[in-house]
């Protein structure tokens, strides 16, 4: 009997985290688009946000390790800020997700960024023999 309850509590405990993970899984990131238009519903939750960083947006203080730049998509923008070392990306049209919260003054706070340049995912060239 006791060999059956544990058994039950395990497999229990695998089905549990298995519907965890595929919750997490289905919402990795929505859109600045989706933050944007879904606020009261974010508004106070750490989330990913993913987004064109736009190029000209883009300033790095390097004295406070400060990133501050704007994420855009379906013509919604958001401005962010991290704190952290400067990316060795460039930033034209790169696409980002960043993770945070934001913050009062309507700046999203991020506390990790991911920056996806299309520089790095570009097809091999073809060698000709």
């Amino acid at each position: 009997m006791r060999l059956q309850v544990g058994a039950l509590a395990i497999v229990a405990a695998l089905v549990y985290m298995v519907l965890q993970g595929a919750h997490n899984f289905s919402s990795y990131f929505v859109t600045v688009q989706a933050y944007e238009g879904n606020l009261a519903r974010f508004r106070h939750q750490v989330i990913r946000v993913q987004g064109t960083m736009l190029a000209q947006s883009v300033q790095y203080d390097a004295a406070q390790a400060t990133l501050r730049f704007t994420l855009a998509s379906g013509g919604d923008q958001l401005p962010v800020v991290y704190h952290g070392p400067m990316p060795n990306e460039h930033f034209n049209q790169a696409q980002a997700i960043v993770k945070g919260r934001l913050a009062a003054n309507g700046t999203f706070v991020a506390q990790k960024l991911e920056v996806q340049c299309p520089d790095h995912y570009a097809p091999a060239k073809e060698s000709r023999s």
